[in-house]
């Protein structure tokens, strides 16, 4: 059975990572495009491919069941990443803008933001994700149109919007844009904040025991364009149907909805507003994070790095025995490292190549029914046998193992 059709716009690009390592053709509108071609909706999708893209993205639009209109560049654009959770790069685009897409008209739209030149769209409604963080632009910009406008921003991008940070305000200041009805303030763990003229209410995330973070935000966007477009659920309960479809996709790392899950994922996602809804933000506990890992040349203070900064982002206290105490005589660093174990609340471990200090660390922490988180991406299983049975959780990607320690500290788990 179909719906009603739903315009997409949005970008299609290659997306690479190097751990865990994959290979995708997507890109936030190739990816709107599958998830709502799944829920089997008629959606036609504008964008824009260079040479060698254009060929297999107009298999997948055959293959998933879409109309492609795609709109030819110079250059194929390809995202990589070095996992997850980090900052893309951007390769073999030399010709990055592509002004030539002419206006698109249309009845239901959802519309993201795309690096080579978003086209002006004139809808009756649309859900707008602004993507590009903190270069993330307001939707008539270009001159677009709605009659009716849901925008769905990441908190980087609504601060680019507002020059607010906080996410009430944020809303607020958005919901004074032109035939704004609805927006949705995405913020981490914290979850989303939905406001329309009537409501405010704040919708969780569903924790997963994987985390496939890229194209997660799409698959927010276009699940709650779904639900609150096609189907006419009011915004606060589609943005709980975004939440679990969300939550589906980073499990997975699927962006088509397997059609025999969908009413699980809708009754999860009902049951989760009536018991939640009217419980206000929750906010990031004071509990400290300590991250356990050598440091000792440039991938491991990378690491290092890396985890440290994805905590602080989303607002959690963090003790980096490099950053926070430094090096000098083992007699000195170590019982300043161990003083700021003990007044921690979890620890997350880097345990590739089984240095001895975090070891000791994860056994010390263990000792003082401290609970760990263990990032283990290429140690043998057999090496773990201490680690697991002293009730550690073992992840093996470093964007799982942070965002276990978010849900621990959230009081999801």
């Amino acid at each position: 059975m179909t719906t009603s059709p739903i315009t997409v716009v949005g970008g299609s690009y290659g997306e690479e990572c190097a751990y865990p390592r994959l290979q995708l053709y997507r890109g936030s509108g190739g990816r709107a495009a599958a998830i709502l071609a799944s829920l089997h909706s008629e959606v036609t999708f504008h964008t824009t491919t260079g040479p060698k893209l254009k060929p297999i993205f107009e298999s997948i639009a055959s293959n998933l069941g879409y109309r492609l209109v795609n709109h030819p560049r110079i250059d194929d654009i390809w995202f990589r990443y070095r996992y997850p959770l980090g900052k893309p790069t951007i390769h073999y685009c030399l010709n990055i803008e592509n002004s030539n897409i002419p206006p698109i008209h249309a009845d239901l739209a959802i519309v993201y933001g795309m690096i080579e030149g978003r086209p002006p769209i004139h809808a009756k409604r649309v859900v707008y994700d602004p993507q590009d963080g903190i270069k993330s632009k307001p939707f008539d910009i270009n001159g677009s149109t709605a009659d009716e406008l849901a925008l769905v921003v990441s908190h980087s991008e609504g601060v680019a919007l507002t020059g607010e940070t906080e996410c009430t305000k944020i809303a607020e200041k958005l919901f004074e844009q032109p035939n704004v009805s609805v927006v949705v303030v995405k913020c981490g763990p914290q979850g989303a904040l939905v406001k329309t003229s009537t409501t405010h209410d704040w919708v969780r995330p569903f924790p997963t025991y994987h985390v496939h973070k890229i194209g997660s935000g799409d698959a927010f966007s276009a699940a709650f364009a779904y639900a609150w477009l096609i189907e006419g659920q009011p915004p606060v309960s589609a943005a709980w149907f975004a939440s679990r479809i969300t939550a589906a996709y980073v499990e997975g790392g699927q962006d088509t909805i397997d059609s025999n899950l969908l009413p699980n994922y809708r009754e999860e996602a009902k049951s989760a507003e009536l018991n939640f809804s009217g419980q206000g933000q929750r906010f990031i506990p004071n509990t400290q994070i300590y991250i356990a890992a050598p440091f000792f040349n440039t991938a491991e203070q990378w690491r290092v790095d890396e985890v440290r900064d994805a905590l602080q982002d989303m607002g959690f206290k963090v003790f980096s025995p490099i950053h926070d105490v430094g090096i000098g005589p083992a007699e000195e660093v170590a019982p300043a490292d161990l003083f700021g174990l003990e007044q921690s609340g979890v620890v997350i471990a880097l345990l590739d190549g089984l240095d001895p200090g975090t070891v000791f660390e994860v056994g010390y922490a263990r000792a003082k029914d401290i609970p760990v988180v263990i990032v283990a991406e290429s140690v043998n299983p057999e090496l773990l046998t201490m680690i697991i049975g002293s009730g550690c959780e073992v992840t093996t990607d470093l964007t799982t193992g942070i965002y276990a320690v978010c849900w621990f500290l959230m009081g999801d788990v």
